[in-house]
């Protein structure tokens, strides 16, 4: 018996057949076209999406015959806050609007104003409106296309629309309802009040049922095109990171994923839990009935590895990585903010800036390599000290992300956070999670129970207790780096405006 995962990426569809016993025996991917139409746009075409995964279901179906095993359930994880619209017979309105759109910041301010203020909405969808969530675009389209709303039956997100394609059913879950601007997380459901304050039209919101209910079996006409029985469960899935954080076990309250890919991200179950005031954490539901996660995002934490890498032409990661650990810990008194692109958490400020500290002309450049290994560390610790705020005490944390391939990364991150740091046997991110949702949805087990099963530790990188005392004191110098250039950061851009 096998079980199928996919995964609607913004750059992929990735697909995986997984055995009942957690292994993975066979994996596909199709490439996605992304679409700018204008600066700070992006968007893609949901056919694609469903054309790529026709694509991959059939190869896996082909593999899954030639060893002679049958198919059993599907289910979907997906890219969070991306719109996609549908009249009543189900054909696509416009490309999706992407989770990385920026066009919407003047919706955000309108949204947040009309529904009370920025405390108001954080009480109740757990986070202030940004320009990725759903929310925004929508109202977007009311005021610039207002015949495509007209028209539309349903508002869907990516993984949903997916499950759509292949049943003809439509609904959503918790985990990706969390990330729209548009669910009570206090309630579980939609905010129907507020949805009504905002001119929305409650009758084009999907049903919600559990991340691991059934949204239907495959349509005969699409079982019979990829080779499937038509008695394959499809189930509903989730959202990418909540996936993710189920793919390599992170399913309770302390435990802690840390992803360290282009932006560096950190997410943290809790049981019940409440939003953060501030909104500098985000605060979504997971795949994990009855789990709720804070997540931080810093923006570039692998980016500002290749940043530098295309300044000093240097390629060879095993080099970099070798010439780092020669460089004590500290990096020489280099201090690095990696705030290439503004930052996310715990700031919220579009205008920060990076800065090297500390540097002289004794310097080279392993030691700004080390220094900017350390500095994206530093920006994980400040996300595990606001989640630590609200009492949560992180004892189990896994890493994932292309720079957990790094030893010497991973064990630098284990020092500044003071917590032990795991890779895991099975590290294939959100059509993993997926899988397992499946496979729960298909046998009645909780996800709990199948983490327990499939998941095993790999590699454990263990904490240095003086290293990590000498590495509190530079993380301190970190953090006032940014609140000493703040008003700097803001000045220079003005300058640069007026300049241009």
């Amino acid at each position: 018996m096998l079980i199928i995962g996919l995964d609607i990426g913004t750059t992929s569809v990735k697909g995986m057949l997984v055995n009942e016993n957690g292994e993975i025996v066979f994996q596909s991917s199709e490439k996605i076209s992304l679409i700018s139409p204008k600066p700070g746009w992006a968007e893609e075409d949901p056919m694609q999406w469903w054309n790529a995964t026709e694509k991959v279901l059939f190869k896996l179906s082909e593999f899954a015959h030639e060893k002679n095993e049958e198919i059993k359930a599907i289910a979907t994880s997906g890219q969070m806050h991306s719109l996609v619209l549908v009249d009543s017979k189900g054909n696509v309105l416009t490309n999706s609007i992407l989770w990385c759109d920026q066009r919407t910041y003047k919706e955000c301010n309108e949204i947040t104003l009309k529904l009370g203020g920025k405390k108001e909405v954080i009480s109740v969808f757990g986070n202030s409106i940004l320009p990725g969530f759903t929310a925004p675009k929508i109202l977007w389209i009311k005021r610039n296309f207002p015949d495509i709303l007209q028209k539309t039956y349903k508002f869907m997100l990516p993984k949903d629309f997916i499950n759509f394609k292949l049943t003809g059913q439509i609904f959503t879950e918790p985990s990706d309802a969390s990330g729209t601007a548009l669910y009570d997380i206090k309630k579980g459901f939609w905010a129907i009040d507020k949805v009504k304050e905002l001119g929305f039209n409650p009758g084009i919101f999907p049903e919600i049922i559990p991340s691991n209910g059934l949204v239907g079996r495959l349509k005969d006409d699409i079982a019979n095109k990829l080779g499937l029985s038509p008695d394959v469960k499809v189930i509903s899935g989730g959202a990418d990171n909540a996936c993710a954080a189920l793919g390599i076990g992170v399913v309770s309250e302390g435990q802690a994923m840390v992803s360290l890919g282009t932006s560096g991200t950190v997410f943290a179950p809790v049981q019940g839990g409440e939003p953060d005031a501030d909104g500098k954490l985000h605060f979504f539901e997971h795949v994990v009935s009855g789990e709720k996660y804070y997540m931080g995002v810093m923006l570039s934490a692998t980016h500002t590895l290749n940043w530098f890498n295309e300044i000093t032409s240097e390629k060879d990661l095993i080099k970099i990585n070798e010439c780092i650990e020669n460089i004590p810990i500290g990096a020489n008194g280099v201090v690095v903010l990696p705030y290439l692109n503004g930052e996310r958490t715990p700031h919220n400020d579009p205008y920060a800036r990076a800065v090297f500290f500390g540097m002289s002309s004794s310097h080279n450049k392993w030691d700004i390599y080390r220094a900017i290994f350390e500095g994206v560390a530093y920006g994980i610790k400040d996300s595990f000290n606001l989640i630590e705020k609200f009492g949560i005490e992180i004892n189990d944390v896994r890493i994932t992300g292309g720079g957990s391939k790094s030893k010497i990364w991973r064990q630098i991150l284990a020092n500044v956070i003071g917590v032990n740091v795991k890779t895991m046997m099975t590290n294939e991110g959100a059509a993993y999670g997926a899988a397992m949702l499946a496979y729960s949805g298909l046998n009645n087990i909780l996800v709990e129970q199948i983490a327990e099963k499939w998941i095993k530790t790999n590699e454990i990188m263990n904490v240095n207790n003086l290293h990590a005392m000498v590495y509190n004191k530079y993380w301190k110098i970190y953090q006032k780096l940014y609140k000493k250039n703040r008003e700097l950061f803001i000045e220079i851009n003005k300058i640069m405006e007026e300049e241009n």
